[in-house]
């Protein structure tokens, strides 16, 4: 029997797999991307897409754009309330339209589209960028070798198999995946926090609520705590109502009881409802013990279970995606050492446990403020913070004498730390005003000050020697700092440079120049990518102990 060979193979079509799949794609990278279910999600169960979600989908030309053509409600059109109905006066507002204007910390802006309204934008770029997408196919069977990861892929329509090795899979099979079980990894945790009931309905809502932009209203009802949310679709609604296990089994949620129970969720006692799908669930808080093993990398819901009370559950995931997107299209290129895919698991998995943090406190905060028992403090940081403002400590960051340890800063006050996101400044380049992340996403990008003429000469002779693009961008010259902000938010002199991965994060920093600016940036630039230049002598050598 033949056996195809594709770079990557990717199992799950949801939020982690698709953005994978896109990223990989337009990075260059063949992959193959295969679902069980016959398409993307028909119900929005997640909304929206945070900044930092569009500023590593933004780099994909046009997909920004299609994704707010996507959604019914128009960048920023949120509303956030804690009330006893969607129709009382509220207890407290805790997000509106003008509070998520926040151009200082982001040239992104939040999407509210539905899941059922990103998936298939996801797809579309997926396809258009090349990649192999195989619905109603499941992975039967696969096994780790030396060169790769085979696996037998089953479609479900005609039951032929098919056998293909691939140099690195991406688990992205969600919160009931198998793929971490044959691996061995266990899901850690508080476990279940709540039963849940999810109903997607339809009304005349247009005439009981404000119709524009999107709105979430946490409901502190006496019968029931839950949400209600609206959907991209006109007068399309959906509830969330969690239960006493106890006392009720979800056979009991029959379409009349739910109908009541969207009346009540509402406050419209007389309101006309049809009900279009009712799922039950449990809310969940759990970390899987590893994000990786041999050649393969857990992404999204499989790697980490969110409550969904804030959104972070589906954010995680692109950024998952994002994260190894960019990380395996260098080494599957041999631009970087196997090692560099180690540091994925070592940086992802502190900001998938301040997320479930986050989110359980959100739950309380907003739901059930007398269960403060199941917060986890030690893990809790601002929402700002948590979604915008961690942290990555690996090999591949090299940290500098100014590290202070901690796993969170303040976006609104960036410090140009090694292993901290990069500023967003805008800038100007000619007649056009940009964003400082208008200069990367594909490949590293170097800052330099205005004085920082050989950090630049440096970055040429380093680009070249090890044949791996590194862009240059000094201020000045390049571009313009009209607010003179870039620099201290920076945190270098006019003398000083920085080094941007792919992602955005700062993984190098000089505040100053240095007495030989090639041999430390061609070091820093190696280590950046797995690898390290060899003691004595200026050749790079690859790291033992690659991720195969």
């Amino acid at each position: 029997m033949s056996v195809e060979r594709v770079p990557v193979l990717i199992v799950g079509a949801g939020y982690a797999g698709l953005s994978a799949a896109t990223l990989l794609a337009w990075r260059g990278v063949p992959c193959r991307l295969v679902e069980r279910r016959a398409s993307t999600s028909r119900l929005p169960k997640a909304h929206g897409i945070n900044r930092r979600s569009m500023e590593v989908l933004r780099v994909v030309p046009g997909l920004e754009d299609a994704l707010f053509a996507a959604s019914r409600a128009g960048a920023n059109e949120s509303t956030l309330i804690i009330a006893e109905t969607a129709t009382s006066q509220p207890i407290e507002t805790l997000v509106t339209k003008t509070s998520l204007e926040a151009t200082a910390v982001s040239p992104s802006k939040i999407c509210t589209a539905g899941q059922d309204r990103v998936e298939p934008v996801l797809l579309r770029f997926a396809r258009e960028n090349g990649v192999d997408i195989r619905f109603s196919t499941t992975l039967a069977r696969f096994s780790q070798r030396d060169d790769g990861v085979e696996a037998t892929l089953r479609d479900e329509a005609s039951g032929q198999e098919t056998t293909i090795l691939a140099d690195y899979m991406i688990a992205a099979d969600g919160a009931g995946g198998t793929i971490r079980d044959v691996g061995g990894v266990k899901m850690e945790g508080p476990g279940v926090l709540a039963d849940t009931i999810s109903v997607l309905f339809e009304a005349d809502l247009d005439a009981v609520m404000p119709s524009d932009g999107f709105a979430l209203y946490y409901l502190r009802n006496p019968a029931f705590s839950g949400a209600f949310v609206t959907c991209d679709e006109p007068n399309h609604g959906q509830i969330n109502i969690e239960y006493d296990s106890t006392r009720d089994q979800a056979s009991d949620f029959d379409e009349e009881r739910c109908e009541e129970l969207v009346r009540q969720s509402l406050g419209v006692p007389d309101l006309a409802v049809k009900i279009l799908d009712i799922r039950p669930w449990r809310m969940a808080a759990l970390l899987a013990d590893r994000m990786s093993f041999g050649r393969v990398f857990l992404a999204g819901d499989c790697a980490h279970i969110t409550p969904p009370v804030g959104g972070l559950g589906g954010q995680t995931a692109i950024q998952d995606a994002a994260d190894l997107a960019w990380k395996l299209a260098l080494v599957v290129k041999g631009q970087a050492a196997p090692s560099l895919l180690d540091s994925y698991a070592i940086e992802r998995k502190p900001v998938a446990r301040i997320a479930i943090a986050r989110s359980i406190a959100n739950y309380v905060e907003r739901l059930l403020p007398d269960r403060q028992d199941i917060r986890i403090r030690e893990d809790e940081y601002g929402l700002l913070e948590t979604s915008m403002g961690y942290r990555y400590r690996s090999d591949a960051i090299i940290a500098d004498e100014f590290d202070d340890g901690a796993c969170v800063e303040d976006p609104l006050h960036p410090s140009g730390a090694p292993g901290t996101r990069l500023a967003h400044v805008w800038l100007r380049r000619g007649e056009e005003t940009i964003s400082s992340h208008d200069l990367i996403g594909r490949d590293f990008m170097l800052f330099a000050g205005p004085d920082g003429s050989d950090w630049i000469e440096a970055a040429e002779r380093v680009g070249l020697r090890s044949g791996v693009p590194l862009g240059v961008c000094r201020l000045g010259f390049d571009v313009d700092d009209p607010d003179a902000l870039f620099l201290p938010r920076l945190g270098v002199s006019r003398e000083g440079a920085l080094l941007v991965r792919p992602d955005g994060y700062i993984c190098w920093r000089s505040r100053g120049r240095s007495p030989d600016a090639v041999a430390t940036l061609e070091a820093s630039f190696a280590r950046a990518r797995g690898e390290r230049i060899a003691e004595g002598s200026s050749r790079i050598e690859t790291l033992v102990g690659a991720s195969a």
